[in-house]
């Protein structure tokens, strides 16, 4: 009787210590800042300090790095960050005597093929985003070399425009209107080289380059977009079976990874993983108030239950991410068939126009416009084919591919 009388007094204790404190002083903070009241004011950038000079187009380096698609995508993986730390980690060694420590030999395979599919799935995430940048930076080279182009075009038509005027003739031309042009493509090319710059060390970061080389990354990619559709029956069935992320979830599933069951649970989402006291004496009296604690078995059930829960919501989502990238593809390839098509009608006006200049006709404005139009489309053409690379990089991920091609 005297030793139930101590335990009941303990956990009496134990019971006081988890409540919180009857009164919880009110802390007063300063008081609230009052603003001063102003009426509305123009809202003008200071560019005093800029250089006021005229504005001559920017030219971009003779010489590259060469970066290939594959070569992009194999050193994203190799890099990925914490993917090489997970596979060495220390619980993935099996015991000296696996065949007579096979509980252990077992949770160490656990944790190998649990630590290994997390792995896999970081490579995946870093090949996507560093593929995802490549193909950035090849849009913005090549719109940059079709600004320069229109550059050109318009310095051409001002010069002719000018020559005209300064000999008395009043050209068709708004010269005004031209500089003005002039000025927004510089604008555009500034904008570009700061992007390709941002891309560049992005990209390095992520492949493991050489952070300060003087030479830019030139992505080379044939940007051939495939003509068939993609069996969408079949890519998802390739998607849940190859996912890293669904099988670490199945191998979480079967209720004998433990510890990491609650671990995965966290990332998933906080709230799902199970939480316990921190007071020591809780765990001292553990072994007396058995009957009145939850059981492991039961926690370890109901921990089970939400990873099967989590592993049918990703599939859901496996198979949304492949169905809708499957579809993007379809749109994106009818966008550049169309896109093609205009450039080649804009390519028959240019030629057409250019038949008449040499036959004597005076067509030098509408040619300018046409090229200028070319241009336009071009890079309209270039944006579509960049977006279906890009949505077939999302494909790839979505599929669990990008850790195995």
């Amino acid at each position: 009787m005297k030793s139930w009388g101590a335990v009941s007094m303990v956990a009496a204790l134990v019971l006081a210590g988890c409540r919180g404190p009857a009164h919880v002083p009110v802390r007063v903070g300063p008081a609230p800042v009052e603003l001063p009241i102003v009426g509305r004011t123009p809202v003008d950038p200071d560019i005093s300090a800029l250089p006021t000079e005229s504005v001559s187009p920017l030219q971009r380096p003779e010489h590259y790095r060469q970066l290939t698609a594959a070569e992009c995508r194999r050193l994203a993986v190799f890099h990925a960050p914490f993917a090489h730390d997970l596979d060495q980690h220390s619980d993935n060694a099996p015991p000296f005597h696996p065949h007579w420590q096979k509980t252990a030999a077992r949770q160490a395979e656990i944790s190998r093929l649990v630590r290994g599919y997390a792995a896999d799935e970081l490579r995946n995430r870093a090949a996507a985003d560093a593929l995802t940048e490549f193909y950035q930076l090849l849009l913005a080279e090549g719109q940059f070399d079709q600004l320069q182009a229109a550059d050109r075009e318009l310095r051409t038509q001002l010069a002719a425009a000018e020559k005209a005027e300064a000999t008395g003739f009043k050209d068709r031309a708004d010269i005004p209107g031209l500089r003005r042009r002039l000025l927004d493509l510089a604008a555009q090319q500034s904008q570009l080289e700061a992007t390709m710059a941002a891309l560049n060390a992005s990209l390095r970061a992520r492949l493991g380059l050489l952070a300060n080389d003087p030479l830019p990354l030139w992505p080379r990619d044939p940007l051939r977009v495939k003509p068939e559709d993609i069996d969408i029956d079949q890519a998802i069935l390739i998607g849940l079976h190859y996912r890293p992320d669904l099988n670490l979830l199945r191998i979480l599933a079967d209720g004998t990874a433990g510890e990491l069951t609650n671990a995965v649970l966290q990332t998933v989402s906080p709230l799902l993983a199970s939480t316990k006291s921190n007071n020591p004496l809780t765990a001292l009296l553990a072994p007396i108030f058995t009957p009145l604690l939850k059981e492991p078995q039961r926690q370890q059930a109901e921990a089970n239950a939400r990873v099967r829960s989590a592993l049918a919501a990703r599939e859901r989502q496996a198979e949304a991410e492949i169905r809708a990238a499957a579809v993007l593809l379809r749109g994106h390839r009818a966008s550049i068939a169309a896109r093609a098509e205009e450039v080649r009608q804009l390519e028959r006006r240019i030629a057409e126009l250019e038949a008449r200049q040499q036959s004597g006709l005076n067509v030098s404005e509408e040619l300018t416009t046409a090229r200028l139009d070319r241009l336009k489309a071009q890079g309209e053409l270039l944006s579509a084919v960049i977006d279906w690379h890009t949505t077939e990089v999302k494909l790839r991920q979505a599929m669990g591919l990008l850790i195995r091609e």
